[in-house]
C-alpha cells in the first residue's frame, strides 16, 4: 500500500469515527414534559415517548392515579394547573427540549385552559422550550364558525369551552414559544384500536371521529418535527363513522 493509499484509508476512517461521535451526540435522549400525561391520551404519549429513548416527566397532582403508566421509569413533577407557582416550578426544575399538552377542563372551569396556558407558554419561552405541542379542539374559538349549523350550542357548556380554548390558542401562538396545536374530536372509546389512517391536516374545515391511538400516533410524528412548528392541525379519518364529542372525553 503506497502512502497515498494509505493516508485516504486513515482520513476514511476519521471521518466515519466523526460521523459516529455526532449521530451520538444529536440522538441524545430528549427532555420531554407532558401535562395530562396519566389520562387515556397522554398515558399512550407518555408511553410512546419512553419507548422512543426520551427522558419522561410527567405533570400531575398530588394523589393522582397513575396506573396507565406505574409500569413506565418516568420522573413526577406534583403540582396543580390552576396554580401558576407550579407551573413555574415544573418548567424551572429542568431543562425540557419538549413540552406536551393534553389536559382536560378540571372541575367545569369555563376559563380553564386560558388560566393555565399563560403560565405554560410564558415560562415555556423564558426557559427555552423548542416546541410546546398543545392538544386543542375542532372549533376552537375562531375556527367554531366553520361549523355553524351542527347544534353544537345544544351540548351545555360546549360552546364556551370551545371559546375558551381558543383564547388558550391565541396565547400560544403570541407567546414566542414554537408552536405545534393539534385540535381533535369526536374521539372513540379508549378501547378502539388506532385505524393507521388517520392524519394530521391543515384543513381547519376537517371534522371527522378518531381514535386515542392514532391521535398519540400523530402526536409523536410531531414531537422534535421541524415540520410541525408554527402549525394548527386538525385530525382527519375519513375511515371511521362521526361520533359527537361526548362531555369531557376528548384528551381523559
Amino acid at each position: 500500500m503506497n502512502f497515498r493509499r494509505w493516508w485516504m484509508l486513515v482520513a476514511g476512517l476519521a471521518a466515519c469515527l466523526f460521523t459516529m461521535v455526532a449521530t451520538a451526540a444529536t440522538a441524545s435522549p430528549r427532555e420531554v414534559l407532558v401535562l395530562g400525561g396519566t389520562g387515556k391520551v397522554g398515558a399512550r404519549i407518555v408511553r410512546q415517548l419512553v419507548a422512543g429513548g426520551n427522558r419522561v416527566t410527567v405533570f400531575a397532582r398530588a394523589g393522582s392515579d397513575h396506573h396507565r403508566i406505574a409500569d413506565l421509569p418516568v420522573q413526577y413533577a406534583i403540582g396543580d394547573l390552576t396554580q401558576a407557582a407550579d407551573i413555574a416550578a415544573a418548567l424551572h426544575a429542568r431543562t425540557y427540549n419538549i413540552v406536551i399538552s393534553a389536559v382536560r377542563v378540571q372541575d367545569n372551569d369555563p376559563h380553564f385552559f386560558e388560566r393555565f396556558m399563560q403560565p405554560l407558554a410564558s415560562n415555556a419561552h423564558a426557559t427555552g422550550v423548542q416546541q410546546l405541542i398543545h392538544h386543542s379542539a375542532v372549533g376552537a374559538g375562531a375556527n367554531l364558525a366553520k361549523f355553524a349549523g351542527r347544534g353544537w350550542e345544544k351540548n351545555p357548556g360546549l360552546v364556551e369551552r370551545l371559546k375558551d380554548q381558543g383564547i388558550a390558542e391565541d396565547i400560544l401562538r403570541a407567546s414566542g414559544v414554537p408552536y405545534t396545536i393539534i385540535r381533535n374530536a369526536g374521539i372513540y372509546p379508549d378501547s378502539a384500536p388506532a385505524t393507521g389512517t388517520a392524519e394530521l391536516t391543515e384543513d381547519d374545515t376537517a371534522l371527522t371521529s378518531m381514535t386515542r391511538a392514532d391521535v398519540a400516533r400523530l402526536t409523536m410524528q410531531c414531537v422534535g418535527n421541524p415540520a410541525c412548528l408554527g402549525k394548527t392541525f386538525h385530525i382527519r379519518d375519513p375511515s371511521l363513522p362521526w361520533r359527537p364529542p361526548q362531555p369531557d372525553q376528548d384528551r381523559e
